[in-house]
């Protein structure tokens, strides 16, 4: 029965890992005339389902197994930045919003993807009759 929702599951992580990001890419637009302030990036690290061990591949052209599928936390991490401007304040408000933007268009994807499997599993729980 766990199978059954395992889609969904990713899909939710998915949305809370680019919700999360939206609030901090956010932050970094909203401080971007802050003296002295360095942006912020979400980093995901990523786990496997089963409990840090993955299965054995002994073919480079194998597949990852079930078992690897993405969870783990995320580590909101100082951005690396090149530039900084004459108050040392390092955000490209041009590169946060594309970032924003990119963001955004991930989002809805993992939105659109949910609400597909769910709507595949309210066809079947119906009987296939809408």
């Amino acid at each position: 029965m766990v199978d059954l929702f395992r889609g969904v599951e990713v899909g939710h992580r998915a949305l809370d890992y680019h919700l999360e990001r939206h609030n901090v890419l956010a932050g970094n637009v909203a401080n971007v005339d802050t003296p002295g302030f360095r942006p912020l990036e979400l980093t995901r690290t990523l786990e496997t389902a089963t409990s840090g061990a993955a299965l054995a591949r002994t073919d480079a052209a194998h597949l990852a197994g079930p078992g690897n599928v993405p969870g783990g936390t995320y580590e909101v991490s100082p951005e690396t930045v090149v530039n900084a401007g004459n108050d040392e304040n390092a955000v490209s408000l041009e590169h946060e919003l594309a970032k924003l933007s990119a963001n955004h268009i991930r989002y809805e994807s993992a939105a659109r993807l949910v609400q597909m499997q769910l709507g595949q599993l309210r066809y079947a729980a119906n009987d296939g009759t809408g």
